[in-house]
């Protein structure tokens, strides 16, 4: 088995601003979602979502993967595709 390749995922993700106090509408509407910068191995790429998965099997014996994200394609700002080491 080869492996996936591996990419870079810049994308958005919530932001809880309120602290669990109130804030008022001057306050909030300066606020922005977090940008979240994800790396891993490319399982799936289709037109509604990607899957990354940041850990594989080492010997390629088996085909797992560990701490897996499905991020929604809605929400990314971009994919690059990196280069093997």
């Amino acid at each position: 088995m080869n492996n996936p390749p591996m990419v870079q995922v810049v994308w958005l993700d919530t932001n809880e601003v309120s602290d669990s106090t109130w804030q008022s509408k001057e306050d909030l509407i300066k606020c922005e979602p977090c940008i979240i910068d994800s790396l891993g191995y490319l399982i799936l790429e289709n037109d509604d979502f990607v899957i990354i998965s940041a850990d594989k099997d080492g010997k390629n014996e088996d085909d797992l993967f560990g701490r897996s994200q499905v991020i929604p394609k809605g929400i990314i700002k971009k994919i690059q595709h990196l280069q093997e080491i």
